[in-house]
């Protein structure tokens, strides 16, 4: 993998230096480190395969997990890069618990704790006398900006060239955007997942990255077909809910909150294990007050072709997106790159409302384009291709680029201030005499079309974010060239009643604008709290 050095102060530079030393160093250890010369086969002893993920809070946790070949122990050193020794002397130690894997392979699992946020730290996994080259990360820094990763189903093991398309891919962003903080995946990332060889080739082709940047997956179907390695390799947080721990997880990092989701198990409201999920989810979402929140599946709600998952999941779990305050929710599955316009209520929303949906695919099990719904924005086929997510505050980027490096997507989101008083959403719903869209204060609005005259109606749907009591006051206003002409307000219970409408006598370019209130009264001293 290239490493590059940017403005002098690239981790991925310092790291660099880091591997350059220590390849001297143990060079001169070969004596009481044999296994350091040894190859990755069975017999050899010394640790391969090591991830970096989260267990806990990552500004003070640390996790990371490596497997080798018939050793029972295993051990972690760790210290602050800034005290660090070239033999680990005065480093902390921590022992790694150890699982039985595969083949005479050990899994071995440690979680550093009590770190310092925003903290370079160096490490090595192994034994006395057996070694893993020093490698390094980063503690989260409370901060809201940074940038992150997303990649869609690699399919290692699909054919000889999938596990090395996707190290392409994986030094061409962190070559591309070295400050680079964690990857997300959406599941698939292999073909086989009983297949030891295929996790082998992976886990090979990502040597040097996640060792270095934790890498958080969600569960794809290929995974589920037998998820035992899955789960095995993969030490992830045990937040979910009963019975679902590390399918479904969520964690913080800086001002984002991240949902991953296990689409396997997102059923109807007939299945099982539907109200123990929905439930969680609510509850996870609802009890986050991040800036940004983020979901992580493997099915795609707004598919490119047709998919026999995406009515179920509009149905039954996009609704709870959207009372949740999510952002950008992140797919795989289809095997193309895609990008939805902002989707709210199943309908296009202005941009820098509701929900855009980020397909991805990292391998090379290339499938067809679908056939251009309304709702995407963006579509290539046949391109693998990674996505850098860049949060600067209230700002979103995002870069989506091919193998090559080449860009093929790029688009940016700015939040809009939060009302923390919103209660419901309200949207416009599709109609031949007007254009929806929103005024500059974020109100829903409706402008008649040329050639419309006469008595028309304009109707909203109306979607409850959180539950409030009692009614409340849904207000049409009708303005014409900028002067309030008519006002009518529907009064109700919008946690029953989903859809209002009411009537104008319009001519072409008037407006009709709509808002939730609660407190409408006409006393002179009392002001309406918007809810919308």
């Amino acid at each position: 993998m290239k490493l590059i050095k940017r403005n002098g102060k690239s981790k991925h530079s310092k790291i660099f230096r880091y591997l350059v030393i220590w390849g001297i160093v143990s060079s001169l250890l070969m004596v009481v480190n044999q296994c350091m010369a040894a190859d990755n086969s069975a017999g050899s002893g010394r640790p391969d395969e090591i991830i970096l993920s989260w267990t806990g809070e990552p500004e003070t946790t640390q996790t990371v997990c490596w497997r080798a070949y018939a050793v029972g122990s295993g051990k972690i050193q760790y210290m602050r890069e800034s005290d660090k020794t070239d033999d680990f002397s005065g480093a902390l130690e921590k022992a790694a618990a150890c699982t039985e894997l595969h083949g005479g392979f050990n899994h071995f699992e440690a979680e550093l704790d009590n770190l310092q946020p925003g903290t370079d730290y160096v490490y090595r996994v192994g034994s006395d006398g057996c070694w893993s080259e020093p490698a390094a990360f980063t503690t989260a820094a409370p901060t809201d900006k940074f940038s992150f990763m997303f990649m869609g189903d690699v399919h290692a093991g699909h054919n000889d060239m999938s596990a090395g398309l996707w190290q392409q891919l994986l030094a061409q962003a962190i070559a591309g955007c070295p400050d680079v903080k964690f990857a997300l995946q959406a599941g698939d990332l292999v073909d086989e997942a009983d297949d030891p060889e295929q996790w082998s080739q992976l886990f090979s082709a990502a040597a040097g990255v996640f060792n270095y940047i934790p890498l958080m997956p969600a569960e794809g179907n290929h995974e589920n077909t037998d998820a035992s390695l899955y789960f095995k390799y993969f030490a992830l947080p045990g937040n979910g809910p009963s019975g679902y721990e590390e399918k479904d997880y969520s964690f913080d990092y800086g001002n984002c909150h991240f949902v991953v989701l296990d689409s396997n198990y997102l059923g109807t409201p007939a299945d099982s294990g539907y109200d123990k999920i929905s439930t969680w989810l609510k509850n996870d979402l609802a009890g986050s007050l991040k800036q940004w929140k983020f979901v992580v599946l493997h099915y795609p709600p707004y598919p490119v072709v047709p998919d026999n998952h995406a009515e179920n999941l509009q149905e039954n779990w996009v609704p709870l997106f959207e009372q949740g305050g999510v952002d950008m929710v992140f797919v795989g599955h289809q095997h193309v790159y895609m990008r939805t316009k902002p989707l709210l209520g199943n309908q296009v929303q202005p941009d820098g409302q509701g929900i855009v949906y980020i397909m991805g695919l990292a391998g090379n099990k290339y499938y067809a384009a679908g056939p251009n719904y309304d709702y995407i924005a963006k579509e290539v086929s046949n391109a693998s291709n990674y996505e850098v997510i860049n949060i600067n505050g209230d700002t979103l980027s995002l870069t989506a680029k091919d193998a090559e490096g080449r860009v093929i997507d790029s688009y940016m989101y700015i939040k809009q201030p939060v009302n923390v008083d919103a209660a419901y959403t309200v949207t416009p719903l599709p109609d031949v005499n007007y254009q929806s869209d929103a005024a500059e204060d974020g109100i829903s609005k409706m402008t008649v079309n040329s050639g419309v005259a006469g008595m028309k109606y304009f109707s909203v749907q109306v979607a409850s974010i959180t539950e409030h009591h009692g009614n409340e006051s849904l207000v049409f206003t009708h303005e014409r060239n900028g002067i309030q002409l008519n006002l009518n307000i529907t009064k109700a219970d919008f946690d029953v009643v989903d859809i209002a409408q009411s009537g104008f006598n319009v001519q072409p370019g008037d407006v009709i604008k709509v808002f939730m209130v609660d407190g409408l009264t006409n006393e002179v001293d009392s002001n309406p709290k918007v809810l919308q």
